[in-house]
């Protein structure tokens, strides 16, 4: 035999190789309280050899051994400190003290188990545990609050008609399970209802996961929303990736820009709402998801349907629940609303626009809608000077396409309508009438705001009689 191999053990030998191969101190003894094995570990605490032991009283080594409770009792102690050598050499020892029984049930001695060196041991291990503890709260935390909708039905401003009208679908939808898609053009809050729509439903405690699908690259498309496995594909993560569906598990996925959403994978979605499984890209091993889907979307998607652009199952599966979030231009007595929220949330509540401003803003057709409305107010408060946003803080587009225009002497009857109690409603109803429900040619004709035209408006439920055909 060549003198660098080593004889394998016999098979014999390999338990008692393994007891003397742990990190931990290993004792058995019969129902006498003798020893009849040791391991190397337990034999180091105790400063003995495993040989001078064996055959001896486990009293004669650990004075106050508790072996004989745990064969009187039959029950094992776990977790117990014991006290182990003296003077400088004293170990206190957590162990586990386990009746041995045999084929007839009956004990036949007890193995005494240290978990730890000594106790300090046991205290390391309990502050790194406090950390890893105290590390995972906070990761749970963190993507919590990165799943978490953002915006409720509180967030969503406004009291014009088309408005209230949009939030009561949210409510009633948010008691159903069923698909929504949230239509509308951009800037007008698509993402906003999603979140509020959330937070009514009966998963508002689960995760709110949001893709833009126009935000994807076509080719990374599948990858994101279905995960992959790992070594899917060239440049795949080594242990794989959990898809966008996946953690959207007990809570819901929003598809902005759904009308984006390659074909093929349009096809996958499909599947998975109908099966509620998700297959990862490289993995056969199918995994059950449980979520609500909403979508938006700014296209025409059964114009995308005729153009083949579009799935028209997908289509008809989305169509079932719709909200439609009316443009800024058909709401416009919402904007001295929104522009307050907006300066509120820049934290400018001394600031105010003044009645011309105001009057540019709502002459304005937006078509940007709401989010160009929050652009435009946070350059104005950049821009003015005091306390009051005037016309001069308003960009070029907005004055040069505003539809109002000062009133002239010969249009306005100087009247102030805060002093007509009574006749007021009555003048505004008359005026609105010979005026074609012209908003602005009504303010100028009454000598007020378009503004406070508005604000009377909806005080005296003044409406515009409906077209018939």
């Amino acid at each position: 035999m060549n003198s660098n191999e080593k004889e394998t053990p016999v098979f014999s030998e390999i338990p008692e190789i393994i007891l003397n191969s742990l990190p931990s101190g290993i004792i058995f003894c019969d129902t006498g309280c003798k020893i009849r094995f040791i391991n190397r570990t337990y034999a180091d605490y105790l400063g003995v050899t495993q040989e001078e032991v064996t055959g001896k009283p486990i009293t004669d080594y650990i004075p106050g051994s508790r072996i004989q409770h745990v064969l009187d009792s039959g029950q094992p102690e776990l977790g117990f400190k014991c006290s182990v050598g003296e003077g400088k050499e004293k170990k206190i020892l957590i162990v586990n003290r386990i009746p041995v029984r045999g084929r007839d049930g009956l004990v036949v001695g007890v193995i005494s188990q240290s978990l730890f060196g000594d106790i300090g041991e046991l205290k390391d291990l309990s502050e790194r545990l406090d950390l890893l503890e105290k590390k995972v709260i906070s990761y749970r935390e963190k993507i919590k609050s990165v799943l978490s909708p953002k915006y409720s039905l509180c967030d969503i401003r406004g009291d014009s008609p088309a408005i209230v009208h949009a939030k009561k679908l949210v409510e009633n939808y948010g008691k159903t399970e069923s698909p929504v898609l949230l239509l509308g053009a951009t800037g007008t809050g698509k993402e906003l209802f999603a979140h509020a729509l959330h937070l009514e439903s009966q998963r508002c405690k689960g995760p709110f996961v949001s893709i833009n699908c126009a935000a994807i690259p076509q080719e990374l498309f599948e990858s994101e929303l279905f995960g992959y496995a790992p070594g899917a594909f060239t440049g795949a993560q080594r242990d794989g990736k959990m898809g966008q569906m996946e953690l959207a598990d007990k809570g819901t996925l929003f598809l902005d820009e759904i009308g984006d959403m390659p074909l093929h994978a349009q096809v996958k979605l499909l599947r998975v709402l109908e099966e509620k499984i998700v297959y990862r890209l490289g993995c056969n091993t199918p995994k059950k998801v449980d979520f609500r889907l909403m979508a938006a979307t700014n296209r025409d998607l059964k114009a995308m349907i005729q153009e083949g652009k579009f799935r028209e199952e997908l289509y008809y599966r989305l169509n079932t629940m719709t909200v439609n979030i009316p443009p800024l231009r058909e709401r416009k007595e919402d904007i001295p609303v929104l522009a307050r929220h907006f300066l509120d949330r820049l934290d400018r509540h001394s600031i105010s626009c003044s009645e011309g401003a105001t009057d540019m803003l709502m002459g304005y057709n937006w078509p940007g809608n709401v989010r160009e409305l929050k652009n435009v107010i946070e350059r104005a408060v950049s821009l003015c000077k005091g306390n009051i946003i005037d016309t001069t803080d308003l960009p070029p587009e907005v004055l040069s396409e505003s539809s109002f225009e000062p009133a002239s002497n010969e249009e306005s009857i100087a009247i102030s309508l805060p002093t007509l109690s009574g006749n007021e409603q009555k003048l505004i109803a008359t005026a609105l009438k010979k005026n074609n429900w012209n908003m602005a040619k009504t303010a100028r004709t009454l000598g007020i705001s378009r503004a406070a035209l508005y604000e009377k408006t909806k005080k005296f439920r003044i409406e515009r009689p409906s077209r018939t055909e």
